[in-house]
């Protein structure tokens, strides 16, 4: 069926206001991505180059440890960090950890990496979850690998100079 000039511009006027509502409506719910995906419009998003996150977001400890959780905790607690933690430190919960969660959202304002397969969910195209979401900056929060030497190891050495560096650039806070 082909619509004359006046019913195809009021077909239009009718999806430009519903398409209006529903796309604010999903920015102000932080789902307007998934929804231009829905779409078939995620090209027209526009991609920060960097993720925008909050000072005070989680921090997620992802991969096999050297050090106990609650050792990273005091860490923290010691050098006046108040964000929240979340730990994944063992290979097994790597490869299932849901990295499609840390995508687009400012909740999580770092991924420590420690030791984890390279077969995992999150890897998409690229060779390991950490590449993907190294490459991908504009989509996940910022990622930092923790290493011994050449190789990622979390070890209490590495771990507090990572936090000591982030706090020195600014990007993590101590509390007062």
């Amino acid at each position: 069926m082909v619509l004359d000039n006046t019913a195809l511009t009021e077909l239009l006027e009718n999806i430009i206001e519903e398409l209006t509502e529903k796309i604010t409506y999903a920015n102000r719910m932080d789902t307007l991505h998934e929804l231009l995906e829905e779409l078939g419009l995620q090209r027209m998003m526009p991609t920060p180059t960097v993720l925008e996150t909050l000072k005070n977001g989680k921090i997620v400890v992802i991969g096999q440890s050297e050090i106990k959780e609650d050792v990273m905790r005091a860490i923290a607690k010691k050098l006046g960090i108040k964000n929240e933690f979340e730990f994944v430190l063992d290979y097994y919960g790597a490869e299932k950890y849901p990295y499609k969660k840390l995508q687009y959202t400012s909740t999580y304002r770092l991924v420590m990496f420690g030791p984890i397969p390279h077969s995992t969910s999150g890897k998409g195209d690229s060779s390991s979850a950490i590449a993907e979401m190294e490459s991908r900056k504009d989509m996940y929060p910022r990622v930092v690998r923790l290493c011994a030497g050449n190789e990622l190891k979390i070890t209490k050495t590495g771990f507090k100079r990572a936090l000591y560096q982030l706090i020195d650039e600014g990007y993590l806070e101590r509390s007062a």
